[in-house]
Order: C-alpha cells, then structure tokens, then sequence
C-alpha cells in the first residue's frame, strides 16, 4: 500500500452533535461509527434525532476532509480540487448536485447527502418505539454504509463519464 492509502486508512476523527448526546467516529476510507450518551436514546424524539444525526454527519465529514487535506499536505500530494480543465469544472458541477443515500435493511432508516454537503437523515414514525438503541444504531450503520457505497459508485461512474 502507498504512503497516501496507509495515511487514509489511519485517519481517526470524532465529533459531537451540538448539545451533546448524540457522537460518532470514522475511520479510514468508510468507517463510521454512532453511539449515544447514556440514556440520550430513550429520551429523544424523532424529529430531534434526525436534527442530531445530520449535524452529526456535517461534523464528521468536516473532520475527515480536514484530516484528509493534512495528509495530503505532509505529503505533497495535490487534491483533486483543482480546476484545470473543462472536464475538471463539470467532474466538480455534477458532484456538488450528486444525491448519495442508504437505507437499513427495515427501510425505518434513510440518510442522503448533495455534495457532500446536505445532509439528511429521515426516521419512519414509530421507529424510536420500535427498535431498541442496539437495533437503531445497527440500522444506522447499514443505511451510512450504503450511503458512503452509492457516493463512492457514483464518483466512479462520473469520473469515468467525464474524464474517458
């Protein structure tokens, strides 16, 4: 493995969504993990969790980008930021207006991003009664990981569209 792929795989960042209860971690190129403060989960509601878990999203894909650049620059390895061609400024038009989702398996669970900038995470009435913390965060973390599958799919396909 390149010095770059060891350098992502390495990366580690964590967050907390603003007033606290709601945390998460990632790790490397797609590992993600959500956990709630003791007791958090029995006292949300809906509509307050999604608020949470999209704050949460947004703090956590900032630090990663962070941590990715840093690398980057310890390593004098340029981003794929740059506009230098006519390919390049439609690969970045077509990528901010990119739609990635995921659902868990129960469909209670749905996370999208546009750009990679809005997030939002929708819960099914009733799940918070339905499924215990165990079970919702179980959820979570298949609807992120197939969130983070579709993004890393439709960059490929782009890329290939755009640039062969």
């Amino acid at each position: 493995m390149g010095a770059m792929a060891d350098r992502i795989n390495a990366i580690h960042v964590h967050a907390s969504a603003p007033g606290g209860g709601v945390h998460g971690e990632v790790r490397g190129h797609s590992g993600v993990e959500i956990y709630f403060s003791s007791g958090y989960y029995d006292q949300a509601n809906e509509r307050q969790l999604e608020r949470q878990l999209e704050s949460l999203a947004r703090l956590l894909w900032t630090a990663r980008e962070r941590a990715l650049r840093t690398s980057m620059e310890e390593l004098n390895v340029y981003s794929d930021e740059s506009i230098l061609s006519y390919e390049d400024e439609t690969f970045h038009e077509e990528r901010a207006q990119m739609i990635a989702a995921g659902q868990s398996d129960d469909d209670r669970i749905s996370v999208s991003v546009r750009g990679m900038q809005e997030w939002r995470v929708q819960l099914a009435a009733g799940t918070l009664d339905a499924l215990n913390e165990r079970s919702f965060l179980a959820g979570l973390q298949i609807a992120a990981s197939r969130l983070i599958d579709d993004q890393l799919q439709q960059i490929n396909q782009l890329k290939v569209r755009v640039y062969q």
